[in-house]
């Protein structure tokens, strides 16, 4: 897993090297070219460029490095993805079909949700229903002083919620262990960086016994909150460390447990589960 490469070809600012990043993405792809046995996958948690006029050349050679991996690779969709980019092109990009999916791999089931799918930075038109139903999210929780009424946040919209409901029904019947992965964080409630509906998400993954975490970036720090069986893991991010070495993890799933071996800077977790 990684997050938050944030490549663009422009000047450093405080600890985040733009610049570098893609070569510290670079690092990370040979390295795991070089493991074996081979990692099942390989997953970037969005926020693979910074964005701006330069967002679609920089996110097609972002890409193009990932692509040199030799084995399957995912995508998760985040807010600086779409700045400079609309949403089609951007998912043209990286060779996305769905915006949010789920596929099912070695007895787990693995779910990549689109947290900008109701947003004012998620790559829609200005006269789309998403973006002005974004606006409104904004505007409320402006109103209500909340901290997480931030523009480069969205939320999921009603036929997202539903898909994923159907999906974690499936897996609670099939009796599949089930990670999701977002841009985004859930928790804690009304921080800077969560999600707008993160209370109305937590509540559908808390009620389902099968969800054992959700794995995030976008905050750009190491955490790990455990809430009613279900892991919230957030990422570093790549953009922050490129100055001294790749950023990334590697993670081993077993029945009792998810181990997480961090690279550069990341922190090793063992994650006991039920």
């Amino acid at each position: 897993m990684l997050a938050d490469v944030q490549y663009a070809e422009k000047s450093a600012a405080d600890a985040r090297r733009y610049a570098r990043a893609k070569d510290r993405l670079g690092e990370c792809v040979a390295a795991v070219n070089a493991l074996r046995p081979p990692p099942a996958f390989v997953i970037q948690l969005g926020d693979l460029i910074d964005g701006g006029a330069a967002a679609g050349a920089e996110l097609a050679a972002a890409a193009a490095v990932v692509n040199r991996l030799f084995v399957p690779r995912y995508h998760v969709l985040g807010n600086h993805d779409f700045v400079g980019l609309g949403r089609e092109q951007t998912m043209a990009i990286l060779h996305m079909e769905r915006a949010y999916y789920a596929f099912d791999l070695n007895g787990w089931r693995f779910v990549v949700l689109d947290t900008q799918d109701v947003a004012v930075q998620g790559g829609w038109d200005q006269g789309s229903e998403p973006y002005q139903a974004g606006r409104q999210w904004l505007r409320r929780l402006s109103e209500r002083g909340a901290e997480n009424a931030q523009p480069y946040n969205g939320a999921l919209g009603d036929r997202q919620l539903d898909w994923l409901m159907a999906v974690l029904d499936e897996a609670e019947q099939e009796t599949l262990p089930v990670i999701v992965f977002g841009h985004q964080p859930l928790v804690p409630a009304g921080d800077k960086h969560t999600l707008w509906n993160a209370e109305q998400v937590v509540a559908i993954l808390q009620r389902r016994g099968c969800v054992k975490a959700y794995i995030c970036g976008h905050r750009h720090r190491d955490g790990c909150i455990q809430q009613n069986g279900v892991y919230y893991v957030a990422l570093e991010a790549m953009v922050e460390c490129a100055k001294q070495a790749a950023v990334w993890y590697y993670v081993s799933l077993r029945s009792d447990v998810i181990e997480i071996k961090g690279f550069g800077i990341a922190r090793q977790r063992t994650l006991a589960i039920r």
